[in-house]
């Protein structure tokens, strides 16, 4: 189980692979992010997956920032890292069987009886969103409501903010009353800015 810090959850874009992402990854790490999300295109094959998540594990390891895997149970359990899974997984039972996964982190989306399911003591985290619009988290209703999702999570669980968060709106989230706010765009959207991206945006958190 993770001892989660509150604040940036940087989550890598899909269209970064190979040395360019390992790059990104270091400089997100060394502007102070202490949670990042390996998220990658389908389309790439097991073997690269692998290699690549090894070494973002590494350099996490070095700094100590926790690791997550997005939704390839296989993969996190063989490098020995946090998941993330979405709510349309209903029997987890099978995750008994992937011993080295240290911890798992729960999509919601708009759902919030998900913190009370019957497995709920299973997630270390629980993420809500699209919290704004957003390119990489699709939800056919479109953003939640999150002063109504505020107001009814269960605040003695780690709760997150994911979707269109940035520099705009980040503030938002911290008054809400999120632990942390899960962000890929709002760091990643243009790679000539990543880190004054990381600063203005831990900047933002950190007042209010």
């Amino acid at each position: 189980m993770a001892n989660f810090p509150k604040g940036i959850y940087a989550i890598t874009p899909t269209y970064f692979a190979g040395d360019h992402l390992i790059k990104v990854v270091q400089e997100t790490i060394n502007e102070g992010v202490k949670v990042l999300q390996y998220r990658f295109n389908e389309s790439i094959r097991e073997h690269e997956r692998l290699v690549t998540a090894k070494r973002i594990m590494k350099i996490c390891k070095k700094s100590g920032v926790i690791f997550v895997v997005n939704n390839d149970f296989s993969l996190a359990n063989k490098i020995g890292s946090g998941l993330h899974i979405g709510q349309d997984i209903k029997n987890t039972d099978f995750l008994k069987d992937f011993k080295k996964i240290t911890f798992i982190g729960l999509s919601c989306k708009d759902d919030i009886s998900q913190q009370t399911r019957g497995d709920h003591s299973l997630f270390s985290y629980f993420s809500f969103g699209p919290a704004f619009e957003s390119k990489t988290k699709k939800n056919l209703k479109g953003p939640i409501n999150i002063k109504m999702i505020s107001g009814k999570i269960d605040r003695t669980k780690m709760n997150v903010a994911i979707g269109g968060i940035n520099r705009k709106n980040i503030a938002e989230i911290k008054k809400n009353g999120f632990d942390m706010a899960a962000i890929c765009e709002g760091i990643y959207n243009d790679p000539t800015k990543i880190s004054r991206n990381i600063k203005e945006l831990t900047k933002i958190w950190n007042e209010n």
